[in-house]
């Protein structure tokens, strides 16, 4: 097993930052250890992406073009994103592009809804409908803890 730093590791289904701690069923499964939380848990190899060093991604990454200039999105780091489980309706309307705040009270009234008044998976905002989630969730801003 290769040793994967902190920073590297993503669970896919919730967005938060993991460590890998061993890998099972020759590598089909893995034991990680959520860094936020400590929670240990078993994790498909689909489930989990390992991401490249923030040197490489910024080379990586398709720049949009615009009257000849290019337009380079800035990147989030890991550190600056938020629990939106734990965000007020405040925080949402200046973290999530696109998002006032009626959908903001809307998602938090969806939270409550939800079997112990939490988010499990960032799939689960899609039932709001008046925000494009594709393009939010991509940004990598908010993840689900």
């Amino acid at each position: 097993m290769t040793a994967i730093s902190v920073q590297d590791v993503l669970f896919k289904p919730s967005g938060v930052k993991v460590e890998i701690l061993s890998e099972h069923d020759e590598g089909e499964y893995k034991m990680v250890r959520s860094v936020t939380t400590g929670k240990v848990f078993f994790a498909h190899k689909g489930q989990i992406e390992i991401v490249e060093g923030s040197e490489d991604k910024k080379d990586a990454k398709p720049a949009l073009k615009r009257r000849g200039r290019q337009i380079i999105q800035p990147e989030i780091p890991f550190d600056n994103r938020i629990n939106i489980n734990g965000a007020t309706p405040e925080r949402l309307t200046q973290i999530l592009k696109g998002v006032g705040i009626k959908t903001a009270v809307e998602i938090k009234e969806l939270q409550q809804s939800m079997p112990g008044e939490r988010f499990t998976k960032l799939d689960q905002l899609k039932s709001i409908t008046r925000v494009d989630w594709d393009e939010v969730l991509s940004a990598g801003v908010v993840y689900v803890e």
